[in-house]
């Protein structure tokens, strides 16, 4: 049995196993839907986008293309959101961390909770540092509801998300070379040793 065409794919398995899955489909409680951007917060969502107001025609969905001017809009999908209120913060990542002096401390935009009848809210911010952030919407109920959803996004870091497709072709680029390199050439008669 030939072994060599299992050398690639010894190469690819484990390279492949360690890339990052692709960000396009999700970032915390942040989805692409059919060019749509949805944020999943609690059983409801909203469409959400970001924009520079200088061209508010090019809208973004997660990263934040440059720093300077941002403004982030959510339109509520569900009716019952108009009668919640909602508020949205920004601050610094600072990963997991639930405690309420972190959060605050880290906090860089606010918009405090409040009740929004149009079903629209939004936050202008001017970023003049490049880096990792956080988003946090939080939606209370007039029955007790507490809804919360975080999602992480970049500012002015244009590789970050395109790294997990670079490390998959970099792996199946490898896989290729390993496969062909090591196959024997089948046109050439095969030399025997003289032993």
């Amino acid at each position: 049995m030939n072994i060599r065409p299992f050398r690639a794919l010894a190469v690819a398995l484990p390279l492949a196993s360690v890339a990052p899955a692709p960000p396009a489909l999700a970032r915390g409680a942040l989805t692409l839907n059919q060019d749509t951007c949805l944020l999943y917060v609690g059983p409801d969502f909203m469409y959400f986008s970001g924009y520079d107001p200088a061209t508010p025609r090019k809208r973004y969905c997660e990263d934040v293309p440059r720093i300077g001017d941002t403004v982030f809009a959510m339109d509520f999908a569900q009716e019952e959101m108009r009668a919640m209120k909602v508020a949205f913060r920004i601050t610094r990542d600072i990963g997991d961390n639930e405690d309420p002096a972190a959060i605050e401390s880290a906090t860089l935009a606010y918009a405090p909770p409040k009740l929004y009848p149009s079903g629209s809210l939004s936050l202008h911010y001017n970023f003049v540092d490049a880096g990792n952030y956080t988003g946090i919407v939080t939606v209370d109920g007039p029955n007790g509801e507490h809804w919360a959803a975080r999602f992480p996004f970049a500012v002015n870091r244009p590789y970050s998300a395109r790294l997990p497709y670079y490390l998959l072709f970099a792996a199946l680029s490898l896989a290729l070379i390993v496969h062909f390199w090591g196959r024997e050439d089948k046109s050439k008669p095969k030399r025997r040793r003289k032993g």
